[in-house]
């Protein structure tokens, strides 16, 4: 059974790292998230309100990078029963997490909202925000009534490019959704990452999608190749324009995670 709160970087380049990538850009990632095993993920959960009935919400806040205090909003359906797929949606801070946020519960989903700070443009490896978003995911699979193994991250706005990375440390997702601009002061770290991911994307068009859309995958095609003599297309991923934004987000998350269609990565080591 996977380690989910244990997450190293189990999917290694199928070739030599490119030259566009940071040295030692796996080891470093590796180092990273060895250091935060010890902090305790699991939220803290306090009551909040909720203007829809059938859900109950909650306030959260775990440790994030170096064990910062992350804050966030809980949504899970009334009386969840069996564990149920969940969400954690990645947002800027500031853009208020009880706002526009009730869809996924109220669809069956735990919903965990967080408010990512700003991108530090001045690190490359932006690790401060992109280690918050792997303990997000983190933090809602310890949550009792959520199954683990159907977790989706969508990324919006000014941190959208959290979910990449977070998908590409965590190549158990569900599924991702990216609905932002690829900053450039990160290309190089998200292309690496997404070269990494072993799970099926969606993303709208901004910059960077196009380079995200060809890479995604590569490594998990270049592994199965290696080890079959074919390339295969193994990582689902698509490019959207479509307007009915909750909708849209709705189809492609519960796509990804009903059990009867559980996407699982076919390379990993």
């Amino acid at each position: 059974m996977p380690e989910y709160d244990l997450p190293p970087v189990t999917v290694a380049p199928a070739a030599p790292p490119a030259t566009d990538e940071p040295e030692g850009f796996d080891l470093f990632w590796s180092r990273t998230l060895a250091v935060h095993r010890d902090i305790e993920v699991a939220p803290v959960l306090a009551p909040a309100s909720t203007r829809s009935r059938g859900l109950v919400a909650e306030s959260v806040t775990f440790a994030g990078f170096e064990g910062r205090p992350v804050a966030g909003r809980l949504l899970t359906p009334a009386g969840a029963g069996a564990p149920r797929p969940g969400v954690v949606e990645l947002r800027p801070a500031g853009s208020g997490a009880g706002r526009d946020g009730e869809w996924p519960a109220s669809g069956g989903f735990v919903h965990l909202v967080v408010e990512l700070p700003g991108d530090d443009l001045d690190d490359p490896y932006n690790r401060a925000v992109f280690t918050d978003a792997v303990r997000a995911v983190q933090a809602l699979r310890t949550v009792t009534s959520v199954d683990p193994s159907r977790v989706a991250v969508l990324g919006t706005g000014p941190v959208a490019a959290a979910a990449v990375a977070a998908a590409g440390l965590l190549p158990d997702l569900a599924c991702a959704l990216v609905e932002g601009d690829i900053p450039a002061a990160h290309k190089d770290s998200l292309v690496a990452f997404a070269r990494r991911a072993s799970t099926p994307l969606q993303l709208t068009q901004g910059a960077g999608a196009q380079v995200l859309l060809e890479e995604w995958g590569f490594n998990a095609a270049l592994a199965l190749a290696a080890m079959t003599g074919t390339v295969k297309r193994v990582v689902e991923c698509v490019l959207t324009t479509e307007e009915d934004v909750p909708a849209r987000r709705a189809r492609w998350i519960t796509a990804h995670t009903d059990l009867t269609n559980v996407f699982v990565p076919q390379v990993a080591y």
